[in-house]
């Protein structure tokens, strides 16, 4: 929007100026071929004074840095300050710069760099003894203890003290008394008949002169349409496993009409006929909900 409000304020100006030299035109009574003239003339001149500037630039350039320093040196003279005091005065003034920069960053790095380097160390060994420390963090109990003489359990459990058992390890193991969950056998669970893989055998496809011979054909879920004739009088069975054929497996996918849409894997028992599919039709193959 702006951008076209620009150009229509450019184009009124230059309607207006063209306007104007016209108009100046006629009032001064000005011959056209005299401004020509002086135009063109004017070009020329600003050519050639380019021309002499690319050919004469360099010298033009090294006579003015030739002046500047002339005139440097003058003032320099007039500052009544020799070469050598004008130079130290320079590094004074550049090691003061360089003393305010280095303040400037000591206190970042004390301010701000080391406050968020030591909180960062912090939070890793945080996290570091949060994994590294023991995993049980509770009240210590032995196992099998007391189980003839229980307290009673609305009291807190008081920690037992551990007998002392002389020996090695295996003596220890030996006296450790494991409770019946640890000791007692996983049930044996019985086991279960393998169910027999079903195989999927289609009926041969019918002769077409045969009265109760339809043609169905099954559009997939990439447009792909696939027909074959059955019959009429055969089960809705035989659809799903002409899809099943096809790489659906009927737990994920099932076979629907176009219009009215009606699942047929719920009446997979019942015949074509009764399913009202006794013509040429259209199925398709959509995923279950």
């Amino acid at each position: 929007m702006g951008r076209g409000q620009h150009q229509t304020s450019t184009g009124w100006a230059l309607l207006c100026a063209v306007s104007l030299v016209m108009a100046a035109l006629i009032f001064f009574q000005l011959d056209v071929s005299v401004i020509v003239r002086g135009v063109c003339l004017c070009l020329l001149a600003l050519g050639l004074f380019t021309f002499l500037l690319y050919l004469i630039g360099d010298k033009l350039e090294a006579l003015w840095k030739q002046l500047f320093h002339r005139l440097e040196h003058e003032e320099r003279k007039h500052s009544g300050l020799s070469a050598e005091e004008l130079a130290q005065q320079q590094r004074a003034v550049r090691e003061r710069i360089q003393n305010e920069y280095k303040e400037k960053a000591s206190r970042y790095e004390a301010e701000v760099l080391r406050p968020r380097q030591e909180a960062k160390k912090a939070q890793l060994e945080k996290e570091f003894y949060k994994f590294a420390g023991p995993a049980w963090k509770g009240k210590a109990q032995r196992l099998g203890d007391n189980e003839d003489n229980k307290e009673d359990t609305s009291s807190e459990s008081k920690l037992l003290p551990r007998r002392r058992v002389q020996g090695s390890s295996k003596d220890a193991a030996a006296n450790r008394k494991l409770p019946e969950s640890a000791t007692r056998p996983p049930p044996v669970v019985p086991e279960q008949p393998k169910q027999e893989k079903r195989v999927v055998v289609l009926p041969d496809e019918p002769d077409v002169a045969d009265k109760e011979c339809i043609t169905v054909a099954m559009r997939g879920l990439q447009s792909t349409v696939k027909k074959r004739r059955f019959l009429y009088t055969e089960k809705v069975q035989v659809l799903l496993d002409w899809m099943t054929k096809q790489g659906y497996h009927p737990k994920l996918y099932t076979v629907c009409t176009t219009f009215p849409r009606r699942d047929l894997s719920q009446h997979a028992d019942q015949t074509l006929e009764d399913v009202q599919v006794v013509k040429d039709i259209m199925l398709v193959i959509e995923e279950r909900d």
